[in-house]
């Protein structure tokens, strides 16, 4: 037995909490590529998503995860970390094992990862986590990158768990309370999960008004008595088509625009003979319905009461002259 596998049974050192520089986090990355501790290459774009938590306070120092560092003095866990260190350039505290046999390296990161909707469920949300976790996301892209980022190529933007239980925190605590249109939806229209429960989240906050979202829904979950020319009508036999796209990571933000151009369409009593919406169309912003029809609604108000003023007698009253009308 030679002497690393002897190393492998004695008994592991001791982690010690230390602060962790920029300059020593340089240092111990240089070392790692100098004498090829670690053969795992480096993800920039994860730790990239690590930075964005160490820089937003996402990240939490008390993170019980070993930075394993071998008799070099490279790193055989924990590279990623490192280089999250230098590119947001704030010191972290983490939990270092110093002189770790190379050896161990074969059983590091045998651990599942904990997924989005895992890391909701420990702030509370117990119901369809999974599903609240991709709107998240979603919600995010819309608000954030939809002016910056063509549709298609979110599906090449991730967000590391932090930044969703953070995003959900912050603004989108209220979505649970639209799960049952979400399920609703999926029943009557066949949409994705996260496109129904984006769409009705982002309709209901801006779309300006209730009575009207309701009406919508309503008629695009049931079909029911809905005109041929009705944009409902229209994308309801879009999502009816076996031959539609199911499966990969653009279907949501797809389907997404879809349902919010029928929104804007079907509120502005605009005719669509057949349901698109093409990779360089921009994701549609959402018309608000209280202008439009408050305008309309008291253009009607006035317009009755010019009548009411004309028709009116001696004697008789205003409130009499509309009663009637």
């Amino acid at each position: 037995m030679n002497d690393e596998s002897l190393s492998v049974l004695a008994p592991l050192p001791e982690p010690v909490r230390e602060t962790i520089t920029p300059a020593e986090a340089a240092k111990i990355l240089e070392q790692t590529r100098r004498h090829g501790c670690n053969p795992r290459k480096l993800d920039s774009s994860h730790a990239e998503r690590l930075a964005r938590d160490m820089a937003s306070g996402s990240w939490d120092d008390y993170n019980p995860d070993v930075l394993s560092l071998c008799e070099h003095g490279a790193a055989l866990q924990g590279q990623h970390r490192l280089e999250a260190v230098i590119i947001s350039q704030v010191p972290r505290s983490f939990l270092i094992a110093r002189d770790v046999p190379h050896a161990t390296a074969t059983i590091m990161d045998c651990g599942k990862a904990r997924s989005a909707a895992t890391a909701l469920s420990s702030i509370g949300v117990e119901r369809h986590g999974k599903n609240i976790s991709s709107t998240v996301r979603l919600l995010q892209l819309y608000d954030v990158e939809r002016g910056n980022v063509a549709w298609p190529a979110w599906r090449s933007v991730v967000y590391t768990n932090a930044e969703i239980v953070r995003f959900f925190q912050d603004t989108y605590s209220d979505l649970p309370n639209f799960l049952p249109l979400m399920a609703a939806l999926r029943s009557g229209v066949y949409s994705a999960p996260a496109a129904s429960l984006a769409c009705a989240y982002l309709v209901h906050r801006e779309g300006g008004s209730t009575p009207k979202a309701n009406d919508f829904f309503q008629g695009l979950i049931s079909g029911a008595h809905l005109d041929t020319a009705d944009p409902r009508w229209v994308v309801r036999r879009y999502f009816q088509n076996p031959a539609r796209p199911r499966r990969g990571n653009t279907v949501s933000p797809l389907q997404l625009g879809l349902l919010l151009k029928t929104w804007n369409l079907w509120l502005s009593d605009a005719m669509w003979e057949t349901a698109y919406f093409r990779p360089n169309e921009r994701m549609p912003d959402i018309i608000r319905a209280h202008s439009r029809y408050a305008d309309a609604g008291a253009q009607r108000e006035a317009t009755s009461r010019r009548t009411a003023e004309k028709a009116r007698v001696p004697g008789q009253s205003l409130s009499l002259v509309r009663a009637h009308l």
